[in-house]
């Protein structure tokens, strides 16, 4: 099987082969395992199928139930994007009357670090029957399987940052089972975003300017609604790609037009004249790098935090920046600097005195006026990646010495060095 839309190398293969003798007993045998065997980790339903074939008797003969286990690379796709998760029953079957049951679950980890992984069932399929968790409605299909009832690949569509988990499909047909494993991680971030000098005040223009000034670009309505759907809300009207105005509603809200027919959705003004003066949302993707809260005794001026995140080598960072370093995990109390004047801190564990008990990139001050400037903060910084040159200079250092030996030059231990001075 080859992975699909994935990220990394190939996946890992375990089988394992139990025999099933009269009255119970049960022999393992395992080829090019990894580990040892464990029932439990193989999930419910073989477990049940096991138990099933024990206590009814498959007939006095022995039999051998053949489970495969497969881990694929990491598939990694954007919010509001589409993912293939790959699932193909490859193993030797004999002929059975009976078409093969599918099984897809997915694994996330605790709600805010806390309490245990949730195992969700996200599609089963049996023949011509097909049932969808309704978290999933409209959103998942098995394209291969009506050619193919071995083909269970799982395609996800409008990806949301809360598809992300560990996915299993579980196929078995028979005494034959396969089990294989993808991880899915959903990666973007949608945020709203103000002129620092005062609310509604960026035309469609400026409003694009904006986001690619803060590590961004404008949001598209179908990342707005993947937004919405995570949680999303923001009582401001604001610019997306399309030339359209909208903004997203969960619970009603006094000033928040449409809070008496409250309805929770992505309120819409609209394609408007690019004149005209809104907010905008805006659409990080990924951070190339690192965001780092900075602070001395004392606090910062904006001017100060500037010249300290260059000391460290780094910039202050972009508000696009912050987001994504909230969404990987970033959590801290302490306002900061961000290289538009804004003073803003990332809150992802939710306790009463830290941004009001509320999660996410939480905003002091807009910076509504210029002696703002003088005001004393933290800082946050944004490193990016350090590109290894040593890994080219080996490489070229790998390239030139068989031509060396073979044109017999003397620079062969010299080549790819650097002189110090």
């Amino acid at each position: 099987m080859r992975p699909v839309g994935a990220l990394g190398s190939t996946c890992t293969e375990e089988s394992t082969f139990l025999r099933i003798a009269p009255l119970g007993r049960v022999s393992v045998y395992q080829k090019r395992s990894r580990m040892a065997l464990n029932l439990c980790a193989a999930g419910r339903p073989i477990l049940f199928a096991l138990m099933l074939s024990v206590f009814l008797g498959e007939g006095a003969a022995s039999s051998i139930v053949n489970m495969r286990r497969i881990t694929h690379p990491t598939v990694q796709q954007t919010l509001a994007g589409k993912a293939v998760l790959p699932c193909v029953f490859t193993l030797q079957t004999s002929s059975s009357p009976q078409p093969p049951h599918v099984l897809w679950t997915r694994i996330r980890g605790p709600a805010e670090g806390q309490g245990a992984p949730h195992e969700q069932t996200v599609l089963s399929a049996k023949g011509d029957v097909i049932k969808v968790n309704k978290a999933f409605s409209g959103r998942v299909m098995l394209p291969g399987y009506a050619a193919s009832a071995l083909n269970a690949t799982m395609e996800i569509s409008s990806l949301r940052t809360n598809d992300s988990g560990t996915y299993h499909c579980q196929v078995v047909m028979g005494n034959d089972y396969e089990r294989d494993t993808v991880p899915l991680v959903v990666s973007g971030v949608v945020f709203h975003y103000q002129a620092p000098s005062s609310r509604y005040a960026l035309s469609f223009t400026d409003a694009q300017r904006a986001c690619q000034e803060n590590s961004a670009q404008m949001a598209t309505p179908a990342q707005l609604w993947a937004a919405y759907y995570d949680g999303f809300a923001s009582c401001s009207a604001g610019w997306l790609d399309d030339q359209t105005v909208r903004y997203s509603v969960q619970l009603p809200e006094l000033g928040c037009y449409g809070h008496k027919e409250y309805s929770a959705g992505v309120r819409n003004y609209g394609k408007r004249d690019p004149k005209e003066l809104f907010d905008v949302y805006c659409f990080a993707k990924e951070l190339d790098g690192e965001v780092f809260h900075s602070l001395v005794p004392g606090r910062l001026s904006l001017s100060s935090a500037s010249d300290r995140c260059v000391s460290l080598g780094g910039q202050l960072a972009t508000v696009g920046q912050l987001y994504l370093a909230w969404r990987a995990g970033l959590d801290s109390c302490a306002p900061g600097w961000l290289s538009d004047g804004s003073v803003r801190y990332p809150v992802t564990w939710r306790r009463p005195d830290c941004g009001g008990g509320q999660l996410g990139v939480r905003t002091i001050t807009p910076n509504s006026t210029t002696d703002n400037t003088t005001a004393l903060y933290d800082a946050y910084c944004y490193r990016g990646k350090m590109k290894d040159s040593g890994s080219i200079s080996q490489i070229y250092t790998s390239l030139w010495k068989p031509w060396s030996y073979l044109t017999d030059s003397s620079d062969a231990d010299s080549a790819g060095t650097g002189s110090s001075t």
